[in-house]
Order: C-alpha cells, then sequence, then structure tokens
C-alpha cells in the first residue's frame, strides 16, 4: 500500500480514537443531569452504569469475530456510528432500568469501537513499522478532555438531550468524513521482510 493511502488510515483511525473519547467525556458530564431526571438512587444509578460496562464486556467478546470475518475497517465505521446514535438515548430515559437498558446498547457501541479500531491500529502500526500506537492513545486522551471540558460549558445552557444529540450530530459528521477512507482501503499487510 502506497505510503499517503498509510498517512491517510492513520489520519482516519485518529478520527475514530478523539472520536471515541469525544463522546464518551461528553455523556460523563450529563450524568449528575441524567440521575435527577431518571429520579434514580445512587444505588440504582450505580446498577444503571453498569449496563454501559456489560455491554462493553459482552461486544468486546465478539467483536474479534466480526473483525476477522468483515474487517477491523467496517466494523470501525458501524460502531462509530452506533455509538453516536446510542449517546443520545439517555435524556430520553425516566427510570433506572430504562437507563440501564439504554446504557447496555451504548457500553455494546463503545466496546466494539475500541476492539475495532484497536485492531484496525495495529495492523496499521505492523505496516508503517513506527510505533504510533500512542499517538492513536494521545487523540483519545484529547478527545476526552474536549468533550469533558466543553460538555462542562454547556452544561448550564443546554438541556441534556440538546448536548447529547449535538454529540451525536458530531458523531456522525466525522464517521462521514474519516469513514469512507477505512472503507476504501483494506487494513494493511505488514511488508516483507
Amino acid at each position: 500500500m502506497p505510503d499517503h493511502s498509510l498517512t491517510r488510515l492513520r489520519v482516519a483511525l485518529t478520527a475514530f480514537f478523539a472520536l471515541d473519547g469525544f463522546v464518551f467525556a461528553g455523556w460523563v458530564v450529563r450524568i449528575p443531569a441524567i440521575k435527577q431526571q431518571t429520579h434514580a438512587s445512587a444505588g440504582a444509578l450505580g446498577l444503571a452504569l453498569l449496563g454501559v460496562s456489560a455491554g462493553a464486556v459482552i461486544t468486546m467478546t465478539l467483536t474479534g469475530r466480526l473483525c476477522r470475518r468483515y474487517g477491523s475497517h467496517p466494523v470501525t465505521v458501524v460502531c462509530a456510528v452506533l455509538l453516536s446514535l446510542s449517546v443520545a438515548l439517555p435524556p430520553l430515559t425516566h427510570s433506572a432500568w430504562t437507563l440501564g437498558a439504554v446504557l447496555l446498547a451504548f457500553g455494546a457501541a463503545y466496546g466494539g469501537i475500541n476492539v475495532a479500531f484497536n485492531s484496525a491500529a495495529v495492523d496499521l502500526v505492523a505496516a508503517l513499522r513506527r510505533p504510533v500506537m500512542p499517538t492513536f492513545h494521545a487523540a483519545f486522551s484529547l478527545g476526552g478532555m474536549v468533550g469533558a471540558g466543553l460538555g462542562g460549558l454547556v452544561a448550564g445552557s443546554l438541556s441534556p438531550t440538546r448536548h447529547l444529540l449535538g454529540l451525536t450530530l458530531i458523531g456522525l459528521l466525522v464517521t462521514a468524513a474519516a469513514g469512507p477512507t477505512l472503507l476504501r482501503h483494506p487494513a494493511p499487510t505488514p511488508p516483507d521482510d
């Protein structure tokens, strides 16, 4: 694969890592408002939040097989769409139980994208023969910082519904911009020695 294709893949994957951190941090900022909206006790909220982890664990065990069958690039794009859509759901809930169910779906998308884009990144690192994985994880952290910072700034002026719907729109736009690069290029293979 030509170097310019690898560079495009690296930029696209970096965008997905940043998006993941951005969306997740944006959701976390709204947990207090969602707790109030659902009238959940601290214990009930804690159980509902387990939905994120449960969904992630379930999906993480299956995503490797999906990546082998369909490729890590398409699985990354599909999971990015699902993550972007599911982050808009928590403000639509009115009980801890429904919040837990919604967070199960959010966690499933979150776990899936993490396995898929890390798998794609491992393939790219092997093809580049350079240790670029830290830049992807830095993008995730930067996305998280921006998501938390912006979330904190808008928390007083935007409802959770509008804020998380904004995250959905940003997520879908980033996926529409970066996704075609992943879909056009199969996972790179390491060069022969």
